[in-house]
């Protein structure tokens, strides 16, 4: 698993546990008791951790020792605070018809990951268009990103996984040159 894959479910872990929200702790201890959170960007996909039969997952291993650069561990616990403190306060903007599409197209049981990338991105733009925020784009892209899974997980928990490794590999996408600055300048 890479560093970038790392710092970015490392991120939306941390954002995650830091909403106070019981239906997360008790997702968000299953994940890690579990230790396998999937890695897009290692030659795996969420098609391939979901279709994989023969009981091998696409994992990478969210103990100790896999971030064990504390400092880094602690800086990105920091950052995912910060934006879940924001998010608080901007959560509501949220329209619950776009959480609900989401949640449908989520559940179509063919869906590739593919497809489920392109819903999410969707989502996105329409978020980005109607919820005003005084951030700068990628600051604000990236919030809205986690609060979105936020909401799907508040209201679908059996969609945590696949919204997990959705938003995952959209941020890696879409946010890692940010998400990587972020991390570097809070370290300067």
């Amino acid at each position: 698993m890479d560093q970038d894959n790392r710092q970015t479910s490392l991120l939306l872990y941390n954002f995650l546990q830091s909403s106070g929200n019981n239906l997360f702790q008790t997702e968000l201890k299953e994940l890690d008791s579990e230790l396998a959170v999937f890695g897009s960007r290692n030659g795996c996909s969420e098609q391939d951790y979901e279709l994989q039969t023969d009981g091998n997952r696409c994992y990478f291993d969210m103990s100790r020792e896999e971030f064990s650069d504390s400092e880094n561990q602690e800086i990105i616990q920091r950052i995912a605070t910060h934006l879940a403190q924001i998010g608080d306060n901007i959560e509501s903007s949220i329209q619950p018809s776009l959480v609900d599409n989401l949640i449908q197209q989520f559940r179509i049981i063919n869906l590739s990951a593919e497809d489920k990338r392109r819903y999410l991105d969707a989502a996105m733009q329409q978020m980005m268009q109607t919820i005003p925020l005084d951030l700068e784009q990628e600051k604000a892209q990236l919030l809205l990103a986690m609060l979105l899974a936020k909401k799907v997980m508040t209201h679908a928990p059996s969609l945590f996984r696949s919204i997990f490794y959705i938003t995952v590999d959209y941020m890696n996408q879409n946010l890692i040159t940010y998400i990587r600055n972020l991390v570097r300048n809070d370290m300067d």
